[in-house]
């Protein structure tokens, strides 16, 4: 089970969305204004101008086929988490092939802080068919405190999907020659977790979903934080 593989490595890969549906998502956004840094409104700065740019979680939400991909993996976060789960951030970001230092938020190792207990869905919308296209790695195990049982590398034609608890050891390698553009969203525990005030979050208006907005009084629940 999902669940299961999350707590002994913390993480999974899982199916994504087809690619021409991933391609439909970045299309949809290239029509929309982005922002500098990898998050909008987070209150650290950009580590380098150029890095890497953003979108507005609104426009994320607008997007076809991501919210809908994430909210059909609300009972897989929740079995993870063994609480209710509560969606508190979606996100679209990219990140360039640029000299320099690496983004220490990005492509140096490090662990999330988010909150206590929290899980995130991470979908390529650039194919990421080698590590130079900007592989996510994950050091397995880390998640727990425990040692590193090895690296998991994550390739795959844009679409490509998993699951990771980034409270461990991990990173996005700076692509060497193109773009790669990363969807992710993320389910806490608290309400809301730390990083939901430090990122400047704030929930959108439904009709930002229009007839997309679910009907079940128990999802529309566990994504107050991002949409309501």
């Amino acid at each position: 089970m999902i669940a299961d593989t999350l707590r002994r490595d913390g993480i999974v890969a899982i199916p994504g969305l087809s690619r021409s549906s991933a391609r439909e998502v970045l299309a949809y956004l290239d029509g929309r204004p982005s922002h500098h840094g990898h998050v909008k409104g987070a209150s650290v700065a950009a580590h380098q101008p150029g890095n890497s740019t953003c979108w507005a979680p609104e426009d994320v939400l607008g997007a076809p086929h991501f919210f809908e991909f994430a909210l059909g993996l609300t009972d897989d976060a929740k079995r993870y988490l063994e609480r209710d789960a509560l969606l508190y951030s979606v996100n679209v970001f990219t990140t360039y092939p640029i000299d320099g230092p690496m983004n220490p938020d990005i492509q140096v190792y490090h662990r999330d802080r988010d909150d206590e207990r929290f899980l995130a869905l991470f979908v390529y919308l650039t194919d990421v068919c080698t590590l130079s296209d900007g592989a996510h790695q994950f050091q397995m195990g880390t998640h727990d405190g425990g040692p590193a049982a090895g690296t998991c590398t994550i390739l795959g034609r844009a679409g490509t999907a998993f699951l990771a608890d980034t409270r461990g050891l991990h990173r996005g390698e700076r692509p060497s020659s193109k773009t790669r553009t990363m969807a992710w969203a993320r389910w806490c525990v608290s309400d809301p977790p730390a990083s939901y005030l430090w990122d400047g979050q704030r929930s959108a208006p439904r009709d930002v979903l229009g007839d997309r907005y679910p009907t079940d009084s128990a999802l529309r629940d566990s994504i107050r934080l991002v949409v309501q």
